[in-house]
């Protein structure tokens, strides 16, 4: 598996509930993505702010880092990991 650090900001449907983030699709060079599956999440300090890591698939063979980031209320895509 190839991984490709990506880190642009991207637009994220997510659930907020019960204190979790559940991001459901997100949209990155105009196509939406539906997540199919997430593989796990871990939190990270970055000073004043936690960013919230997922990764997750769609469907296919590849599989997308996305952060949520609680300082600046916004989502980016940090990573693609792809098959081959």
């Amino acid at each position: 598996m190839v991984y490709e650090d990506v880190n642009e900001p991207i637009e994220v449907i997510t659930v907020f509930r019960h204190g979790r983030i559940r991001p459901l699709k997100f949209k990155w060079k105009n196509r939406v993505y539906s997540i199919t599956r997430i593989h796990g999440g871990w939190v990270s300090d970055e000073g004043y702010s936690k960013h919230y890591h997922f990764s997750v698939s769609t469907g296919g063979p590849d599989c997308f880092e996305l952060c949520f980031d609680t300082g600046s209320m916004t989502w980016e895509l940090t990573r693609v990991f792809m098959e081959g």
